[in-house]
């Protein structure tokens, strides 16, 4: 091994033998390895000798004398660290969980080189105050221990890794605000039949026609109207989903099931109704989901449905997401192999980060993790999974195919890294992305599709004034039963959409509820009912 030793050696700021550990240093990265001794009885006071002691090596000849002793390597890891006292100094965030995944994810053409991966924080001595180091690991085949082109790969990665995290996310750094997460896993159950977003812009036209359906003919009623779209569906990129005429109505129900689940519908006393979010998108669909095909979504459809499915589905979603990135080119069948072993393994990492969490949380988890356990002929069971998904990241551009190959756009990319960096401002693995969507869900989609990752350049007075003023609007719009109000979720969301797509002003659902809740400002009263989990709204008189 002193071969490899000696080229990290060279190339590394400084290398440091350590109890157990000889480290290279590189800047915000190391290449560990762990060892023991073999037939020694005293390795405790031997281990007090000053060369096991935070020694410092300065030349390969000291490395020599630590491989005189007969030691075994055990571990080969390579570990990239945030101490989090710095953030409060930085001028811009990082994303330890995205740095992680490039490096493993350049690291695969050396096949089977990963045994591990983990993001951690790892603190000091406990006397001593220490904010931690927030830190991935990436634990190494020992077949690669001598392998000179993994050691030269590992190099390259660290000196030409640039990562850049987009600017709005900089003061959830700076300040450490952590963001709510309420620990609840989302799954969605979907049927393999359900793979064109398309068919919920038609739901949209088919709920405007009649305002509420009775659960024993809405299936057949959706199958008859979508059959006017046949011709669209033909001639769309993507083609799979085709909603044919049934006797039944078997075809359309899977897109009932699933709009219900994304909570596009609801169903009070078997009938079906508009949602609460859904209602919002008809009101702005005519103006911003106009399309020469109905099933090409625009940005608004884009923006609207991308939130639906990572609020609802976002453990599926994520997860599939992440084997996309880590597999740069696969296919279908490589997917159905790893996909259930992915979904198992992050269960059992959020089961570790939540151990002392209440019951509720582990239990949920508990629950999804055994039905994951067991699926039964996991591969026809994940055609329901994966088969969606694929085709609802084709519909949002966010993957293509070629040849039986999908690939990861640029959209995707980005995307995933925006995904990373939800996880790092908390520095813990996020399992309900609700509030991250309620803040970061238009900055994100517009750094994903426009490329803009800055912060708006409008005078914030103006943008607090077009927020009262779209507020206002959505009186008329989303009337409720009570005279002079209405419902927050709907008039914010509305707002949320109209700034963006008509002004250009990136704001969150959470930032405009919290600037309804001002004490200073003399427009609208907002109450928030926990029960509910929503509010109201009502102009001040």
């Amino acid at each position: 091994m002193k071969e490899i030793f000696e080229y990290y050696l060279n190339k590394c700021n400084q290398a440091m033998i350590h109890e157990d550990k000889l480290s290279f240093e590189f800047g915000n990265y190391f290449i560990e390895y762990t060892f023991t001794f073999n037939n020694i009885d005293n390795e405790d006071e031997l281990l007090e000798d000053d060369y096991f002691s935070y020694n410092r090596i300065n030349n390969i000849q000291e490395i020599d004398r630590l491989l005189t002793f007969d030691i075994e390597f055990q571990t080969y890891n390579i570990i990239g660290y945030e101490y989090l006292g710095w953030r409060e100094d930085s001028e811009e965030g990082r994303s330890i969980t995205y740095e992680m995944f490039c490096f493993i994810e350049r690291l695969k053409k050396f096949n089977d080189s990963i045994l591990n991966y983990d993001v951690t924080t790892e603190f000091g001595d406990p006397m001593c105050h220490d904010e931690g180091n927030y830190q991935f690991k990436i634990e190494i085949n020992d077949n690669y221990f001598l392998n000179n082109e993994f050691a030269k790969s590992i190099i390259d990665i660290i000196k030409t890794l640039e990562i850049s995290i987009p600017d709005f996310y900089t003061v959830f750094f700076r300040k450490k605000i952590n963001i709510n997460d309420n620990k609840i896993v989302s799954v969605l159950s979907t049927n393999t039949k359900v793979r064109r977003l398309g068919y919920f812009k038609i739901m949209s036209n088919f709920f405007n026609e009649n305002k509420k359906f009775p659960a024993s003919i809405i299936n057949k009623k959706f199958e008859d109207y979508c059959s006017e779209y046949k011709n669209e569906l033909e001639d769309n990129s993507f083609k799979k989903g085709l909603i044919i005429k049934t006797k039944s109505g078997v075809s359309a129900k899977p897109y009932i099931d699933t709009a219900l689940d994304i909570n596009l519908l609801s169903k009070v006393n078997n009938v079906f109704n508009v949602g609460k979010s859904f209602k919002v998108y008809q009101n702005l669909k005519n103006k911003y989901s106009n399309s020469n095909n109905i099933f090409e979504l625009t940005d608004f459809d884009k923006v609207y449905f991308l939130e639906c499915i990572l609020k609802n589905d976002f453990f599926y979603f994520s997860n599939l997401l992440e084997l996309f990135f880590l597999n740069r080119k696969t296919t279908y069948l490589i997917l159905v192999k790893k996909y259930q072993a992915q979904l198992i393994l992050r269960l059992e990492d959020y089961k570790r980060q939540n151990i002392y969490d209440n019951r509720k949380v582990l239990k949920n988890i508990d629950v999804i993790l055994k039905r994951i356990n067991n699926w039964e002929k996991a591969e026809v069971y994940l055609e329901h999974i994966i088969m969606p998904r694929i085709n609802w990241m084709l519909d949002f551009d966010l993957l293509t195919s070629i040849n039986n190959e999908f690939i990861l756009t640029e959209k995707g990319l980005k995307l995933f890294k925006h995904l990373c960096v939800w996880n790092d401002i908390n520095t813990d693995k996020i399992i309900s992305s609700d509030s991250f969507i309620d803040r970061f869900m238009i900055h994100t989609f517009d750094d994903c599709y426009k490329c803009n990752h800055g912060e708006n350049l409008i005078d914030r007075k103006i943008i607090i004034e077009k927020i009262y003023y779209y507020i206002d609007s959505s009186f008329d719009l989303f009337k409720t039963l009570a005279p002079n109000r209405v419902t927050a979720s709907q008039a914010a969301n509305y707002t949320k959409y109209k700034l963006y797509l008509d002004d250009n002003i990136k704001v969150g659902y959470q930032f405009i509820l919290g600037e309804l809740s001002e004490k200073e400002q003399d427009k609208f009263v907002f109450k928030y009912q926990e029960q509910y989990q929503d509010g109201y709204i009502q102009r001040k008189k």
